[in-house]
């Protein structure tokens, strides 16, 4: 072989070879719906897709791609989501050139959402305000992006309750394996939710939000791989919103329903929770809820496709509280063991979620909803020799579950 067509043949390879090395959302699965991206630079429908120009990441987080990344074209279509039918919603990463997977392992994931002024695609950097839905460090050690690898999707769970409307949703990837590679990708969808609109929710632009000095940010390269949970990692950006945040309008009506609601339940995605007290319990002016000595959940079964058992039984005690010693405090090991059935309620949801056979059967998470029951038997047997019901901080009870997320367990009781 000629010289200058050896040449050429390996710099068209290693083209390939450099261009599969990154990535951008192949196929988003949302309330029962499936919606595939075209490839880049293909031409037809985009659906509801911004599709970027190549997949090469974003290295300067001022640049206006952080927006939304590299976009060639807009979104041709708002698809009609009813989170009735399901919030989760799953996204597969793929080289945008070829169905290769996503290969990098190293660094966290998140979802955005902006409610639009009418048309999606008449959003720009400088007039949206994004809050961050979720965000994904480590499961089980191992980064959640790590899944991508294998072909599976990271899946999210949008707020059941966000108001209705037009949505753009930028769901991000950043790979800190030598430098900081920020993956960018945006959608569009009109939800029908409920009508929270979070509108005392940290909110964020982009570009603005991150900064080269983010710790989580510099850390990339060798400094990462020193990381190895959560506890030891700052995520970038604004917290995750939280049910508290909700908007004004709603929130005088529901504080006194909520004080006398039957059921004592605390429902959560991985950064939204919801609390209600027993009518066993009172809510005060200042927004504290107050705990019963017992706390019981009507039904905190996970249901797991292809899986013989859940995590509990429908009308049973959430989790098994450790017994607690007498001493006026709570044992840091007793919340522990509830951070432990968490933990082991994650992995047999995410390998359930991992296999592939979603579809056959509903899929519940009720995880965090354990943890925070597990929790609170713990706190209230601490204080059954006391005739006074322990009462948490509403604020409090909400920067608990940040905590934990950060690996920090601990409950302020005021």
């Amino acid at each position: 072989m000629h010289a200058s067509t050896l040449f050429a043949s390996l710099a068209t390879a290693a083209l390939l070879t450099l261009a599969d090395a990154h990535g951008i959302v192949s196929k988003i699965e949302v309330a029962g719906q499936t919606f595939e991206s075209p490839l880049i630079g293909a031409s037809g429908d985009n659906g509801p897709f911004y599709v970027p120009s190549d997949n090469s990441p974003i290295t300067d987080v001022t640049s206006e791609n952080m927006f939304c990344g590299s976009v060639a074209t807009q979104a041709t279509s708002t698809p009609a989501i009813d989170l009735s039918q399901g919030n989760t919603i799953s996204f597969y990463w793929e080289s945008g050139y070829s169905t290769s997977n996503w290969p990098h392992n190293t660094g966290p994931i998140f979802l955005y959402m902006a409610k639009c002024d009418g048309d999606c695609t008449s959003q720009t950097a400088s007039s949206t305000n994004f809050i961050k839905i979720e965000q994904q460090g480590f499961v089980n050690g191992v980064w959640a992006q790590a899944t991508l690898n294998s072909g599976s999707p990271v899946t999210f769970t949008i707020p059941s309750d966000i108001a209705s409307g037009n949505y753009l949703i930028r769901h991000e990837i950043i790979n800190l394996a030598s430098t900081d590679e920020n993956f960018p990708a945006c959608s569009q969808f009109a939800i029908t939710g409920g009508s929270n609109t979070y509108s005392s929710a940290q909110t964020a632009k982009f570009p603005g939000a991150y900064s080269a000095s983010d710790a989580g940010l510099a850390d990339a390269g060798s400094a990462i791989y020193s990381v190895k949970t959560n506890a030891e990692y700052t995520f970038p950006g604004p917290d995750p919103v939280l049910s508290s945040d909700g908007s004004d309008d709603s929130s005088s009506g529901s504080a006194s329903a909520s004080a006398s609601s039957s059921t004592s339940a605390v429902t959560s995605t991985n950064s939204v929770v919801t609390a209600t007290s027993a009518s066993s319990g009172s809510s005060s002016s200042t927004g504290a809820i107050a705990l019963p000595s017992s706390v019981r959940l009507a039904s905190a079964s996970v249901t797991l496709s292809g899986a013989t058992s859940s995590v509990s039984s429908s009308d049973s005690t959430a989790t098994t509280a450790p017994a607690v010693s007498s001493s006026s405090s709570t044992s840091s090991s007793d919340v522990d063991t509830c951070a432990t059935q968490w933990t082991t309620c994650n992995a047999v949801y995410m390998s359930a979620s991992a296999s592939g056979n979603s579809t056959s059967s509903t899929t519940s998470y009720n995880c965090q909803t354990e943890y925070v029951n597990c929790v609170a038997q713990v706190e209230s047997a601490s204080a059954s020799s006391s005739s006074a019901t322990p009462v948490v901080s509403s604020r409090a009870f909400a920067k608990h579950l940040r905590r934990h997320h950060s690996g920090v367990s601990r409950l302020e009781f005021h």
